[in-house]
């Protein structure tokens, strides 16, 4: 996949903001149309862009077209005086315990490293920092694949065992980091009044729980 394509995609703030409400559920075009103030027409365009740049893909239900993200990747931009870089990064895990140790090999000798003689020796140095760079971002990598993981899993448990609707989309919201049931409802275009409703529940479930955070009382997954 290549990253100027995707850069390209991700560098109109439209897109931006399609892609961040199909990160919540998949979504049809109207109803994209609807959430985010966007005439249907700029809304197909900028979806057929979005999904030639491989970041999202489509199914049909019945007579509508659902949009959804395509799979987990992360983008690297390294810019700097001497260096611009830009990488697209699989969701494909590395091995970590191989990568952690080359990483400490790499900074052990880049740190026994203080004297340089000539030329040759700084240039090994330079080419230990980028093997050492390209390490650290197989362990990031790794890190955001497995996180990426424990949310499907996370999802299909709420999907098990919580029944209401309302209470699905108020355990999403507290795990993207919505914290009053007044973000809830405008993140998601529900009733305020149902998202209470919902809250009150799960806190009476002991899945959801009351927390006071800088003086003010916040709602969080109990854990």
């Amino acid at each position: 996949m290549d990253a100027n394509t995707i850069l390209e995609a991700l560098g109109n703030d439209s897109r931006r903001r399609i892609l961040s409400l199909l990160a919540k559920k998949p979504c049809y075009v109207s109803e994209i149309s609807f959430a985010l103030k966007m005439a249907p027409k700029a809304v197909i365009e900028h979806l057929e862009k979005l999904e030639k740049a491989g970041l999202i893909k489509s199914f049909e239900d019945g007579r509508r077209r659902y949009y959804y993200i395509n799979q987990n990747m992360r983008v690297e931009v390294s810019i700097a005086p001497h260096m611009f870089q830009t990488s697209v990064i699989s969701r494909e895990a590395p091995d970590l315990d191989k990568a952690i140790k080359e990483a400490r090999r790499l900074f052990d000798e880049i740190n026994r490293s203080n004297f340089f003689r000539n030329i040759s020796d700084i240039y090994r140095n330079l080419m230990n920092l980028r093997e050492a760079q390209e390490r650290f971002s197989m362990i990031q990598n790794y890190i955001f694949s497995k996180f990426s993981e424990m949310f499907e899993r996370f999802l299909d448990e709420v999907e098990r065992f919580v029944e209401d609707d309302y209470e699905r989309i108020v355990l999403l919201g507290l795990s993207k980091g919505a914290r009053s049931a007044v973000e809830i409802a405008e993140e998601f275009g529900l009733p305020y009044t149902e998202v209470e409703k919902a809250i009150e529940r799960l806190k009476n479930k002991g899945i959801v729980r009351e927390v006071m955070r800088d003086g003010k009382f916040e709602f969080a997954i109990k854990c």
